[in-house]
């Protein structure tokens, strides 16, 4: 029990300043960002693939990282990346410098995600992984949290918040050196993976949902503040605290493990895509700030993390034998689909305006009601 409390806080407090400020507060801060250093929306958009990129990269190589040195050193290079990233950011005064703090902040969440599931692999026990997993993974909604208010009341704008934010991760690496592993763990029995375990009917469904899903999210997590700017006419600091309260509900899914004692893990999936599709469909058909946002940007943040640990959960029992592999290919294909969904979404939003655009992407989550991540026997193997 003390190992679980110790190394959730370790993995929740990681998982908030890799995910929740590294990559995910660019979002908010771009817009104050572009008055002090100049960019076209084209130079934006290479700029924020710079950290969806460097996420992609990051989770292909973090699992040989991990198989190699164990979950410490990568968790460790993770807290150092999100820190470096930020500092450079802080520092920007260009473009260029500005991909590159991104990019570096961006390896960070790629490098967390992967060790972390080893590290509770090695640690906890398997009746007590995935409500350890789902609790780490809550980290994000936390790291959102903190980052608004941050970004708003410091003295220093943007800047001194990427100092405080590079502070924080900075203090995660005593957390990790005290509680997440160093070796690669007393399984020296290991085979590795066969090619048909990679491709199996399971993980291959599991990477279809993952890649549809992480397009469908990118309608909130790279468009909200547009659409709510653009399309429903909400103001600056409105949009700001919309974001916040996503955010927050994105800690909601910490009880994830707890909801699976009462509800098939199925259900939660199901849940989790209808909270993601179900708000794009109502900001389609509003024209104007509503008292009904409120619950559904809650639901955009809870919907899309709880997913998220949803998946981690499947794909760590998936590939049992190399735990941080499956979370790695999950995540890749998920963050492979927020790239190609930003790219979509873009393009029809453009052209057909932000209508018909939300309502296709509320269907990209609609549809995956009817994939699920695992087979019965599957499901019924994740015990809590």
């Amino acid at each position: 029990m003390k190992n679980s409390i110790a190394l959730g806080i370790t993995g929740f407090s990681l998982i908030a300043v890799t995910y929740g400020m590294a990559r995910f507060s660019w979002g908010l801060m771009m817009p104050e960002v572009a008055k002090e250093v100049s960019f076209s929306p084209q130079i934006a958009g290479i700029i924020a693939a710079c950290s969806y990129l460097a996420y992609c990269l990051a989770i292909v190589f973090t699992p040989l990282l991990v198989s190699r040195f164990g979950p410490r050193m990568p968790a460790m290079t993770a807290a150092l990346a999100a820190a470096v990233g930020l500092i450079l950011l802080a520092l920007a005064h260009s473009p260029l410098m500005l991909a590159i703090g991104l990019f570096i902040a961006g390896t960070s969440a790629g490098l967390s995600s992967p060790a972390l599931a080893e590290a509770v692999s090695q640690r906890i026990s398997a009746h007590h992984q995935p409500q350890v997993n789902t609790v780490i993974n809550a980290g994000t909604g936390a790291g959102i949290i903190i980052s608004v208010p941050i970004l708003l009341a410091l003295p220093g704008g943007w800047r001194m918040a990427c100092v405080t934010f590079s502070a924080l991760a900075a203090l995660c690496l005593f957390l990790i050196y005290r509680h997440i592993p160093a070796g690669t763990g007393a399984k020296p029995q290991r085979s590795p993976l066969a090619l048909r375990e990679w491709f199996s009917p399971a993980m291959i469904r599991l990477a279809i949902i993952a890649l549809i899903s992480g397009a469908a999210s990118a309608a909130w997590w790279s468009f909200g503040p547009d659409i709510l700017g653009h399309h429903l006419g909400v103001n600056a600091r409105l949009r700001s605290l919309l974001w916040l309260i996503s955010g927050a509900a994105g800690i909601l899914a910490v009880f994830t493990g707890l909801l699976a004692r009462y509800l098939a893990w199925a259900q939660i999936y199901r849940l989790s895509q209808l909270s993601m599709a179900l708000p794009l469909l109502l900001m389609a058909f509003s024209q104007n700030y509503s008292g009904w946002l409120i619950p559904a940007v809650a639901m955009c943040g809870a919907g899309y993390v709880t997913l998220s640990g949803v998946l981690l959960v499947y794909a760590a029992d998936v590939l049992r034998q190399a735990p941080a592999t499956g979370v790695g290919i999950a995540f890749f294909m998920l963050a492979a689909g927020q790239v190609v969904g930003s790219a979509l979404f873009g393009q029809i939003y453009a052209g057909y305006g932000a209508v018909i655009t939300l309502i296709v992407f509320a269907g990209m989550s609609g549809g995956m009601l009817f994939i699920m991540p695992g087979k019965q026997a599957q499901e019924n193997s994740i015990i809590l």
